[in-house]
């Protein structure tokens, strides 16, 4: 029984060996990475104009174990990221993209999660009226939510598909300290974002303002390629190998604990 595990980490690595000498023997293999440029921390344009962030040294340090592969970073709008992917204009999208239906269908998904992406409801630190969604539609209260594409935005359209459509919603800004003051004067009531986002507005803008209830969703962000395509089959296969060294060996959560205040990253296998 023990020998099972040895077997199938021989064949991978095998199949990473063959793969590392197909590329030296044609060169690297240049792989178009679909990101943005304006997500704090994750990545973003530093003060020299440098894109960098959380999904950019890791994918960096990706490379240094996929020397069969050369990544070029395409900085494109959010909403355009998974139409470059597929359309073919990129091959790999790295925005914290975590799994839906919607995208299951359309995309094949990494097996080894970048990130954990737990969504929560944020409220004024004053209130205490407010610890579920079923809380903000009983007292009419008003919850901003992202674009059509960010699963916060898919969490409250499912809900409220399922509980008659009582939740009040307005579009997020694309300026956070926007949604910070929008709060603050009581324009919305809540906001849904990921935990470490909506905490990192107390430092970023002094916001008085809390995470509250459990998780809307508790998942991971991935890594996405095109579905049916052998060529985006073998390379989620390689980075998924990549990324499992990256998270024995610590390079990860170090990444994470810098970029993202503390070790955000998911087991191994998640």
């Amino acid at each position: 029984m023990k020998t099972i595990p040895v077997l199938t980490a021989l064949a991978l690595a095998a199949a990473s060996f063959a793969s590392a000498n197909l590329a030296f023997a044609h060169g690297p293999r240049k792989i178009i990475v679909g990101t943005g440029a304006a997500y704090k921390n994750v990545c973003f344009l530093d003060e020299n104009n440098t894109l960098t962030g959380f999904e950019i040294e890791a994918l960096k340090e990706v490379g240094k174990v996929l020397p069969q592969y050369d990544f070029e970073f395409k900085v494109l709008d959010f909403s355009a990221i998974l139409v470059g992917l597929e359309t073919g204009k990129v091959d790999l999208a790295a925005h914290q993209f975590e799994s839906n239906a919607d995208r299951r269908a359309r995309f094949l998904f990494a097996t080894e999660g970048v990130t954990r992406y737990d969504q929560r409801i944020a409220v004024k630190d004053s209130r205490t009226d407010i610890t579920s969604l079923e809380d903000l539609a009983r007292i009419g209260a008003t919850v901003q939510v992202g674009n059509a594409s960010n699963n916060n935005t898919y969490i409250i359209n499912k809900w409220n598909s399922e509980h008659g459509n009582r939740l009040k919603t307005v579009l997020r800004p694309q300026d956070p300290l926007v949604t910070v003051q929008n709060l603050a004067t009581g324009r919305i009531d809540a906001f849904i974002d990921i935990e470490r986002t909506a905490l990192e507005y107390k430092t970023t803008y002094s916001a008085k303002l809390k995470v509250v209830g459990q998780p809307l969703s508790v998942s991971n962000a991935y890594y996405l390629y095109r579905l049916n395509d052998p060529a985006s089959l073998q390379l989620k296969q390689d980075v998924d190998g990549a990324l499992a060294r990256l998270k024995d060996n610590g390079t990860l959560k170090r990444l994470s604990s810098k970029w993202l205040g503390a070790d955000f990253i998911p087991p191994k296998g998640q």
